[in-house]
């Protein structure tokens, strides 16, 4: 009686389930029952695959992986509208902001020096938790943040930008840990490079909204529209964002199953190309973008001054700035799916490092005595290295990385970059006075060049077969 009981019930689940479309369910239901009474199996010991209860027709395994990491790319570039906008009015807008202009500098490092003491526990914590719990409330938290901007004063405007660097480490390491979760060694250059993309066409479009919204609205209703903008997209993912989290499959004991050697831990002959990368990260935001993109304007006023002759046109040092950065942004927009292709098709993971480290090298050089064109070219190397630097880093910590290990490494990296986004203007304008544009320059290429024998070291030692 008790077992007739067990199976009407178990037909009136399916059924239930067919009404609504949910026919994957019915696998679920009939292991559930051969747990119950074979009790070979450890039920608490498998994992399924999640599916959302807005999309209980479709399992997350019907998403492509280009969907997926379209959909969290979208949302990664909404999460920077008021970051950015920010960046862009807040030396201009003090009274509105409520603050002195010798605070300004600290309310745009501080979401930065945060993340240099989150990173890590939060590549941690990721491992242990489906992406999504992490992924959603971050960018809802991010939505949020910009209403703080609108109070004007010194505190509410320091919390608004401490909330924002806890927010942006769950959407950034969260997304590079879902794409490593969907990636195989065969796409995960391409697969990587595609989320890369999506970076740039955020700072881009975030700022040429955000100056507009500011110009025709005002200070504080710009950040309430773009606090909406950003929490609509948090509800889209919220409602189509799948799980990516990896599966343990039970052995026949119950226990997961071992990882495969392909996802087991990193060897210790890994440390020395995980730490070389991780290092080259903190370099790349330390020297480019921290160091020479930041000098650019000075470099552009002091050697060619404050109007500049550009074809038939002359124009102010800060619009040439402007347009150099916005193709600066449509550069790393190209470079980072194409060295993901490409270090795909190879094979080579390091080969585009080694070029990446030159390139880093090449751009000091013209920076060092460059004017014009050369100026140009030395901001657009600088561009370039930390597309590929960006694209090919976290593709090899994905090569490297055990099973759910990503986190971690991503944590570490992201730690690295902060760090080193927090020294360079730091270093930089300290050293201004002290000594010329060319000698910071010149100081900068002293930790390329050192780290260049080590990087053509590992590619070298990559291209042997037990590498490949």
């Amino acid at each position: 009686m008790k077992l007739f009981t067990e199976s009407l019930q178990t037909s009136d689940l399916l059924k239930a389930f067919r009404s609504i479309g949910i026919a994957d369910l019915q696998i679920d239901v009939t292991i559930f029952l051969l747990i119950s009474r074979l009790r070979v199996y450890d039920y608490r010991a498998i994992r399924r695959p999640q599916v959302h209860i807005f999309f209980a027709w479709r399992s997350a395994r019907t998403f492509s992986d280009a969907w997926v990491i379209n959909l969290i790319g979208a949302g990664v570039a909404v999460s920077l509208l008021a970051d950015v906008t920010l960046n862009i009015v807040l030396p201009t807008h003090t009274d509105n902001a409520g603050i002195l202009l010798t605070n300004v500098g600290l309310m745009l490092a501080a979401n930065r020096i945060i993340r240099i003491f989150i990173n890590s526990p939060y590549g941690v914590l990721i491992e242990r938790l489906p992406r999504r719990s992490v992924l959603v409330p971050s960018l809802f938290v991010g939505g949020l943040h910009s209403q703080l901007y609108t109070i004007p004063g010194f505190w509410p405007l320091l919390i608004a930008r401490l909330v924002w660097g806890l927010a942006w480490a769950g959407i950034w390491i969260g997304a590079n840990t879902v794409v490593l979760d969907l990636a195989q060694r065969k796409n995960r250059g391409r697969l990587v490079g595609r989320l890369q993309m999506w970076f740039p066409v955020g700072v881009g479009l975030s700022g040429l909204l955000g100056g507009w919204l500011t110009d025709t609205l005002g200070y504080g209703p710009n950040f309430r529209v773009e606090s909406a903008i950003t929490l609509a997209m948090a509800v889209v993912w919220l409602l189509f964002l799948p799980e990516t989290r990896p599966e343990q499959l039970p052995t026949k004991t119950g226990t997961p199953a071992p990882p495969t050697p392909n996802t087991s831990s990193p060897r210790r002959q890994h440390l020395a190309p995980i730490m070389i990368a991780i290092v080259l990260m903190g370099l790349n935001w330390m020297l480019m973008i921290g160091g020479l993109l930041q000098l650019l304007p000075v470099l552009l006023e002091q050697r060619m001054g404050a109007m500049i002759p550009v074809l038939s046109w002359v124009l102010p040092v800060s619009t040439l700035t402007g347009i150099l950065v916005a193709l600066n942004q449509v550069l790393g927009f190209a470079a980072s799916p194409l060295s993901g292709w490409f270090t795909d098709r190879t094979g080579n993971r390091w080969l585009l490092v080694v070029i990446g480290t030159l390139s880093a090298i090449f751009a000091l050089t013209l920076g060092v005595g460059g004017v014009g064109l050369q100026l140009v070219v030395a901001s657009m190397l600088a561009a370039l290295t930390s597309s590929i630097f960006h694209t090919q880093i976290i593709t090899l910590l994905g090569d490297r990385a055990g099973a759910n290990q990503q986190g971690r490494l991503l944590g570490i990296l992201n730690t690295a970059g902060d760090v080193g986004g927090a020294l360079g203007p730091l270093l930089v304008f300290a050293l201004l006075p002290i000594i010329d544009t060319s000698g910071v320059l010149t100081v900068g290429l002293v930790p390329l060049l050192f780290i260049f024998p080590f990087v053509l070291w590992v590619a070298l030692r990559e291209m042997r077969p037990a590498h490949q």
